[in-house]
């Protein structure tokens, strides 16, 4: 997206107009979800962390100054999100299995029914963060330091380049097969939709 572009959608954006938000999230998306699942080990919350960031992104955009790139600050909302979902589970004791998990998200989202978060479930949810993480150490160095540098550091693609010294486009191939390899070894072995698309 060029920096035109992306204004051109900030302002629209600014103004109420969500089609253009949208848009303008849409490719930093996937890095909000990632982070906050690896954060905060459950696939659901990690969703709900989601969701919020761009809720409260959308809400507060006229916060947004300009001094850095919409992305950083975007991802700023993210790690504040973050904190103050942990922070916020922590007073309520949401890791342990007793604590009413199903009352606490079906309070938090009455339209949405909520599965019952039995102790195998949320199992499955930790052992797929642990195999999020393993199936990106898996990764060939060319793949993984990429992935790691765009999820993790939070770098886009010309970033990446002047780190690197790879060119865009080869940066974009291997960003995408490392995504497909995670997506793949993560599908072999929980099942279609284990996560969201990696």
């Amino acid at each position: 997206m060029t920096k035109e572009h992306e204004q051109m959608l900030l302002e629209r954006a600014t103004q109420g107009d969500l089609a253009a938000f949208e848009q303008l999230v849409a490719p930093l998306r996937d890095r909000i979800y990632w982070r906050a699942a690896k954060a905060v080990g459950d696939l659901d919350e990690a969703e709900d962390v989601t969701q919020e960031t761009l809720v409260k992104a959308f809400t507060r955009l006229d916060t947004f100054r300009g001094d850095a790139r919409f992305s950083s600050w975007l991802y700023q909302v993210g790690s504040n999100c973050i904190r103050m979902h942990l922070r916020t589970r922590r007073r309520k004791g949401a890791y342990r299995i007793d604590d009413h998990l199903v009352e606490v998200e079906a309070g938090a989202h009455p339209e949405r029914p909520s599965a019952p978060a039995t102790p195998d479930r949320l199992a499955m949810e930790g052992q797929l963060v642990d195999a999020l993480e393993a199936a990106i150490s898996d990764l060939p160095p060319q793949y993984g330091n990429i992935l790691r540098l765009w999820v993790e550091d939070g770098l886009d693609l010309k970033q990446i380049h002047e780190r690197s010294g790879l060119s865009i486009a080869a940066i974009k191939s291997r960003l995408h097969r490392a995504r497909r390899r995670v997506k793949d070894a993560l599908e072999s072995e929980y099942g279609v939709g284990a996560l969201l698309a990696a």
